[in-house]
């Protein structure tokens, strides 16, 4: 029998870490998911303010009366409790705030909920189970909408939006990687509006209602609503906001003392103990000692993929240690099972799970620059125009995209293909053209030559060989990536189209209407069977080859077509540029 390797004290003591931070990863969804879940009822709870407030008081007893049983309260308040104490205890870990825009506001959001929250949660649980006050939906509406309309109720507005927010920014980071997401994203879109907007009308309608009563006929009120001056009521009611008062400051003491650890640990790593973190090109980062590689990255601004936004569910931020890597401790089970599916080399490690205690120099294997994609092109029409003209549609797609899932993580999937749409939309928009639809891997893009249907076929073939150029480039820097070289399909027509700048009412999107658009994308399902990369209609090519210098045209059937039509292959993106050259040329 061979003898089994004995773990030592630092792997042993690597091995706990990695398995103590996943478990309070877990926690931390977990927990969120249940509060999700009681928002979700409770904004649902709201909608039926819309009839009355004595429709929302029925549909309490069954949206949530589960989360008014002993069980229920002690999951609810201990779901709050945690994940209010493990986003503490995220932000003190935090070595800088250099992270993206979502999260930032993630956390943000986050860190503000409880100051918000207090008054209202905090203070009807002590009223019910300290002072005995009877708090129902009656009481809680005339209390923002009568009694303290110009600080509560604002405030009130503030946390249900906020809470919603945040709530959904970390269900779509959960939903993200699994493999029906994408499909589902309309649905979860519209859910995510149409509940926090039936809530907010719901409320609202509550409110006036219960205003208006008030100012007619006060005397129908119950007891318990209105706290009048000097009764035991209001001494109770009093009481309450004290309490509130001593917990909300409770709470921002706690966060500023969170905020100055942070400053004071950050103060005693840099002036005692940094690593200095070396990239390709002799860049060096220096950080204190705790800071992973991705958050070193982040810091010194270097460019670094991190698609799951460093909670290591993806391989992106791979890099490949080529020094200093025997002082680093060996990967967590986490970061081994996803270096083992990807049949990473041992030299190899996740940045966003490697926290070096000396120096340390690293290449990052996955290029992370992105084009900044422009606005919208000038169509020369006002905002809002239409106009019918002759345009140039460009369609590209993905060939054998469904490959790309094959034994690779679904946030590493997720990462070439956007890239890909990158590549695409900006050669599209730095040749004068407007992406108008992008379903899957799949971009449709319209030129329109300001007017003039030769500049629209010359700006269309040009942005058509940048994207074929960038196509291949984005393989060669994703070639570890890749089994092999992205492949892609392009069909290009010029016709006559309805377009415009934006459609009305706030619909995202270009108009792009008319037959154009769809010979383009049926010319690009030909190019396999012609096995060509583009396929291009005669009405575009003639407009940029010379008439002499005109390509072989073979006859092509589209479907849905009475007449066939002439089209020109293109297999090289060398025939594509001598075309292009040959214009220029005359």
């Amino acid at each position: 029998m061979s003898a089994q390797p004995i773990p030592t004290d630092r792997q042993a003591g690597s091995d706990r870490s990695s398995s103590s931070r996943a478990r309070l990863r877990k926690l931390r969804l977990w927990t969120g998911q249940v509060l999700f879940l009681y928002t979700f009822m409770h904004f649902l709870n709201h909608a039926f303010g819309i009839r009355s407030v004595e429709a929302m008081q029925a549909a309490a007893r069954v949206l949530l009366s589960p989360w008014q049983t002993v069980p229920g309260q002690i999951l609810l308040c201990g779901a709050l409790l945690i994940h209010a104490g493990l986003g503490l205890r995220a932000f003190y870990r935090r070595r800088h705030l250099r992270i993206p825009a979502t999260e930032a506001v993630q956390l943000s959001l986050g860190l503000i909920i409880p100051l918000l929250l207090i008054a209202h949660g905090a203070g009807v649980r002590y009223a019910e189970s300290v002072q005995g006050l009877e708090i129902d939906f009656d009481r809680v509406v005339y209390a923002y909408w009568v009694a303290d309309p110009f600080f509560g109720l604002p405030r009130q507005f503030l946390l249900l939006i906020v809470v919603w927010i945040h709530g959904c920014i970390g269900i779509r980071a959960w939903l993200r990687s699994k493999s029906w997401y994408a499909r589902a994203v309309p649905a979860l879109t519209a859910l995510a509006t149409l509940v926090p907007v039936l809530a907010i009308l719901g409320f609202i309608n509550a409110g006036l209602d219960m205003r208006e009563l008030a100012a007619a006929s006060p005397e129908l009120l119950s007891p318990h609503v209105v706290y009048v001056p000097g009764s035991e009521q209001a001494e109770k009611g009093a009481a309450v906001g004290r309490f509130v008062d001593r917990l909300t400051l409770a709470y921002a003491l706690l966060l500023a003392g969170v905020v100055g650890l942070r400053a004071a640990r950050d103060w005693h790593a840099a002036r005692f103990r940094s690593v200095r973190i070396t990239y390709p090109g002799g860049r060096v980062v220096t950080v204190p000692v705790g800071y992973s590689v991705l958050e070193a990255s982040r810091w010194g601004g270097i460019p670094h993929a991190s698609v799951c936004g460093g909670r290591g569910r993806c391989s992106t931020c791979r890099v490949d240690v080529m020094a200093g890597g025997e002082s680093l401790p060996p990967p967590g089970p986490d970061e081994l099972r996803l270096l083992s599916r990807i049949g990473a080399p041992p030299s190899v490690r996740l940045a966003c799970q490697i926290r070096p205690e000396s120096d340390l120099a690293v290449v990052p294997l996955v290029h992370s620059q992105t084009p900044t994609l422009q606005g919208e092109a000038a169509l020369g029409m006002p905002a809002g125009g239409r106009r019918e003209a002759r345009v140039a549609a460009l369609f590209v797609d993905l060939r054998q995209s469904t490959r790309l899932a094959d034994d690779r993580l679904p946030y590493d999937t997720l990462f070439i293909v956007e890239r890909y749409i990158q590549a695409v939309s900006a050669a599209v928009q730095e040749g004068g053209g407007q992406v108008t639809n992008v379903a899957g891997d799949g971009v449709m893009s319209v030129f329109s030559g300001k007017g003039s249907p030769e500049a629209a076929g010359r700006d269309a073939f040009r942005a058509a060989l940048k994207l074929w150029d960038g196509v291949d480039a984005l393989s060669e820097q994703l070639r570890e990536e890749l089994s092999e070289p992205l492949r892609i399909g392009i069909g290009l027509h010029v016709g006559v189209a309805v377009i415009g700048v934006g459609w009305e009412g706030g619909i995202d999107g270009m108009p792009f209407l008319g037959d154009t658009g769809n010979v383009a994308a049926r010319l690009e399902a030909q190019t396999k069977r012609l096995d060509a990369t583009m396929v291009a209609s005669r009405e575009a090519v003639t407009l940029v080859a010379r008439s002499g210098d005109l390509p072989e045209f073979t006859t092509v059937m589209l479907p849905g077509k009475q007449e066939p039509m002439e089209a020109a292959c293109f297999r090289e993106s060398g025939e594509l540029r001598e075309i292009l050259r040959e214009r220029a040329a005359a």
